[in-house]
């Protein structure tokens, strides 16, 4: 897990997030994963989010190229 450039642990996040951010709880997080994560990790990452108070939480994802004709 990252935050922008610097790798955490799940366990660290929450935490690191708080000093980061302070009491700015409405601050919207997003979450990137690359395809080779499972769904589950993906949700154990937004429990730790939530967990640490911040409720906007939003997934990124990569759009296919598309082939023009």
């Amino acid at each position: 897990v990252f935050i922008q450039n610097t790798q955490v642990t799940i366990e660290e996040l929450g935490p690191k997030l708080q000093s980061v951010l302070g009491e700015k709880k409405e601050t919207r997080i997003f979450v990137r994963g690359d395809t080779a994560i499972d769904y589950g990790q993906v949700m154990r990452v937004i429990g730790e989010i939530n967990g640490a108070g911040f409720t906007k939480v939003a997934l990124l994802t990569d759009q296919p190229q598309t082939t023009r004709r």
